[in-house]
Formats: structure tokens, sequence, C-alpha cells
């Protein structure tokens, strides 16, 4: 029993800033529960890098659609850090068209960008409205150093 008391003890707890996502398809149904961090600030690098990932993106020799479809899957995962393999791409491979013509990464990428843009947005907002709460007296009593001065 002390053993499990001092595990207790010698845990930390963070919030690392993740949220869970319902996958739902057009009809309302959820298709499977995604969890990421969304407002992770190495997102938006990453974000760019797979994105010049599928810029340049090409099979390789002898390389089977399986193989393929798994090195996209790969580069989402790095992407949220997160198992996309058996969230968004449980639902429908990776390369499967839809109606307006994208694949299916195109989809999941859009959305994904949708979620990070929204998070951010939300999050500054709420982290220059507490920055403003505690720097708001400072600013009522700051010289202003910009009016004219008379000399004489």
């Amino acid at each position: 029993m002390e053993q499990t008391s001092n595990q207790k003890a010698n845990t930390i707890v963070i919030d690392d800033g993740s949220k869970e996502y319902n996958i739902q398809n057009q009809h309302g149904e959820t298709l499977a529960v995604f969890r990421f961090r969304p407002s992770d600030t190495n997102i938006i690098s990453r974000f760019e890098e797979v994105q010049k990932f599928f810029e340049n993106f090409s099979t390789e020799e002898n390389e089977s659609v399986k193989e393929c479809e798994q090195r996209v899957i790969e580069r989402i995962d790095y992407l949220v850090g997160a198992d996309t393999g058996s969230t968004f791409f449980s639902v429908l491979g990776p390369f499967s068209p839809m109606n307006n013509g994208k694949l299916f990464v195109e989809v999941c990428m859009d959305a994904l960008r949708d979620v990070i843009d929204k998070e951010f947005d939300v999050r500054i907002k709420k982290s220059q409205s507490r920055v403003n709460k505690y720097t708001q007296k400072y600013q009522k009593h700051r010289p202003n150093y910009t009016k004219k001065r008379r000399h004489g």
C-alpha cells in the first residue's frame, strides 16, 4: 500500500493543453474520438513542414499503396503528436477520393488547420486579456513622453 501512495506523491499532473474532438460524418454520427494539443506553438512549424512534404510527395519505387498510405499517416501523426491511424484513418484511407475531388488526407489536413487556427485565436485573446488585466494599472500611471513639452 505504501508504494501506491508514494507513487501518487511522486506524480506531477500538468495541463498539457490537450483537447478531445469527436470526428463525425455529415450525418452527425461519431466515427472516432481524437485527442491532441492544438495550441502547441511547435505545431505551426510542423504543419508547414508537413505541407512541404505533401507538395513534394511522390511514391517510392516498388512501394505498395498500403506502404505509401502508411508514410502519409506517419507524417500526420508527427504533425499532431497523436495516433491518426486509429482515429481519422480508421474511417477512410488517406488516398480515398472525396465528392469534391480532394483526397481524404486533404480533408483531414483542412479540418486540423481550422481547429489549430481557432484554438490559437481563442487562447491568444485569453492571454492578451490576462496580460492587459495586470498591465492596465501601469498604463494609466505611465507618463506620456510623446507629448511636446514647452521649454521656458
